[in-house]
């Protein structure tokens, strides 16, 4: 997203909670310094959401939480 203000980070943050209601672990990836830059100026907090800094390390990571559940292990 090109911007982010306040409405649009409330929006995302009503999304992973949707998310998580319906039994899926979210992870935000790919947000560009300035717009992170601007959340923090914000005051807006992920919490205990997962933010990685591109799709492939968001990849990595989920990959490790599902290899990390008991009985999904790794063949």
């Amino acid at each position: 997203m090109p911007a982010v203000d306040t409405q649009v980070a409330q929006h995302v943050l009503k999304t992973v909670v949707a998310a998580r209601l319906m039994g899926a672990d979210c992870i935000i990836s790919g947000i560009r310094p300035q717009i992170a830059q601007t959340i923090v100026a914000l005051g807006i907090e992920f919490g205990d959401i997962a933010t990685k800094a591109s799709l492939a390390d968001a990849l990595r990571h989920a990959i490790r939480m599902t290899e990390a559940r008991p009985g999904r292990g790794v063949a």
